[in-house]
């Protein structure tokens, strides 16, 4: 029904009495016409009122609504009658996922350092969560570099047990639905994190996504820095990620956030675990929560996109994030505290979670601060989930703003 809440009623003012239907028109405008017989086209009269109109309606709709007999008017002044409208349910074309080992991938394209409005029927401020689809899919990247000089010991094991908490959670594991680049017991080229491999598994875990899908992306490995030439970042630097091939190239946040964040159409949920050095804002995801005051804080140059992205960070962009060996064997500081977390609390909220994760680091003696930022600011005292708590776009411009 008109409102912002299904169900319930909205009182509508009646410019007069009669029993002719009357249309609302998606330009949000209400038109009652009073009719008198033997009436010409040109001298009837109009009465307009703004209604504002409930998700799920698009330019174009008709509504019809019938007015009621005067009995059941609300008597005020001009009187006023209860209107429910049955709002049909979306149906969401949905694109079948490609298999791993048959996804060819494309060139990347960078998106333009420019900004587009989003249209004000796709931004969203006052409503429930989007209904989950049931379709989830993940890509996990655990890079040990053994045999170089860059080696550690447990990004594969972090691979490993956030890859069973998922299939706890209810996704797939199959090349549709899960892909795992490691280095160590890869079972061919395809599975290896190289950068080319990496690059392709963004668009992977992109393709075919429409509203209520949930994805995931876990990172462990050695994050670093480079200068940001674009002038972009705060600090001057870009946050990346290193493949297993990093002399042929780091991956910068500018190409993750183009790559997977950018994508995403609005109703589509991905959380990312950044188990690695300088990983703070390493998707350049506009809003971070500062956990002292309470509240998000927007980024200077922020870049917005119309999808659902929370990440979960190892440390801030200056800090480095350990390696540690504890009850889930060895593996990145952040992972092994996001696990026991988790397992001290399956249904923590947000602020919980975050709470939990940055006591975890400190019982162990490390002094990297976690951090979660957002492409789109949400109630942290909500329950923190895998595959539900979906959050419309709230955004009215996406792109980076400069």
């Amino acid at each position: 029904c008109l409102g912002s809440s299904p169900g319930r009623p909205v009182h509508n003012t009646l410019p007069d009495s009669g029993k002719k239907t009357s249309h609302y028109q998606q330009s949000a405008s209400y038109t009652g016409q009073k009719h008198q017989q033997h009436q010409t086209e040109r001298n009837q009269q109009h009465h307009t009122m703004r209604i504002h109109f409930p998700p799920g309606i698009e330019p174009g709709k008709k509504l019809i609504v019938n007015v009621p007999e005067r009995t059941k008017w609300i008597s005020q002044n001009p009187p006023a009658f209860d209107v429910e409208i049955p709002i049909a349910t979306k149906i969401v074309a949905q694109i079948p996922w490609q298999c791993w080992e048959s996804f060819h991938g494309h060139r990347f394209k960078q998106v333009p350092e420019a900004t587009k409005n989003v249209p004000t029927y796709e931004v969203f401020h006052h409503v429930s969560n989007v209904p989950a689809s049931g379709r989830r899919k993940a890509l996990l990247i655990g890079i040990n570099y053994k045999g170089t000089a860059a080696e550690l010991q447990g990004c594969v094991n972090d691979a490993n047990n956030i890859k069973n908490l998922l299939i706890d959670n209810g996704f797939k594991d199959d090349p549709a639905h899960m892909v795992m680049l490691v280095d160590e017991a890869a079972p061919n080229g395809k599975y290896l994190p190289t950068r080319m491999n990496i690059m392709r598994g963004f668009q992977w875990l992109v393709q075919g996504v429409s509203e209520g899908d949930v994805l995931f992306f876990h990172f462990s490995g050695h994050g670093s820095q480079v200068p940001d030439s674009a002038g972009m970042e705060e600090d001057g630097l870009n946050e990346t990620i290193l493949p297993l091939d990093y002399h042929k190239g780091q991956i910068t946040d500018d190409v993750i956030w183009a790559s997977i964040v950018y994508p995403l159409p609005s109703g589509v949920k991905l959380t990312v675990i950044m188990d690695c050095c300088h990983s703070g804002t390493g998707l350049d995801l506009p809003f971070e929560y500062k956990h002292k005051c309470g509240r998000w804080v927007e980024d200077t140059n922020p870049a917005h996109s119309k999808g659902h992205v929370v990440s979960f960070s190892g440390c801030e962009d200056s800090q480095t994030s350990a390696d540690v060996t504890g009850k889930f064997g060895a593996g990145g500081a952040l992972t092994r505290s996001f696990l026991s977390a988790l397992q001290h609390n399956p249904t923590p909220t947000y602020s919980d979670l975050m709470t939990s994760i940055y006591h975890q680091l400190r019982r162990q003696g490390f002094s990297q601060r976690p951090e979660m930022t957002s492409s789109q600011t949400f109630d942290v005292n909500s329950v923190f989930s895998f595959v539900e708590g979906i959050q419309p776009n709230k955004n009215k411009v996406i792109g980076r703003i400069t």
